[in-house]
């Protein structure tokens, strides 16, 4: 595995988790950063992460 992929899937998982325990500010938080780092992979790195990433911005959002 891509340790870019790797890294930006974590960045993601952890705000999943940040929003489920209602912590907005963090999730907020992290999520440009995941998103950043998902910008800078290429796009064969980016299978399968763009899917925890909508789901993850949408969970975000909800938050509001």
């Amino acid at each position: 595995m891509n340790l870019g992929r790797f890294i930006a899937e974590e960045h993601y998982r952890l705000t999943r988790v940040l929003a489920d325990a209602h912590l907005t500010d963090e999730a907020r938080s992290l999520l440009p950063a995941a998103d950043a780092i998902l910008g800078e992979l290429s796009e064969n790195g980016t299978k399968g992460v763009r899917e925890l990433a909508e789901e993850t911005a949408a969970r975000v959002r909800e938050l509001s």
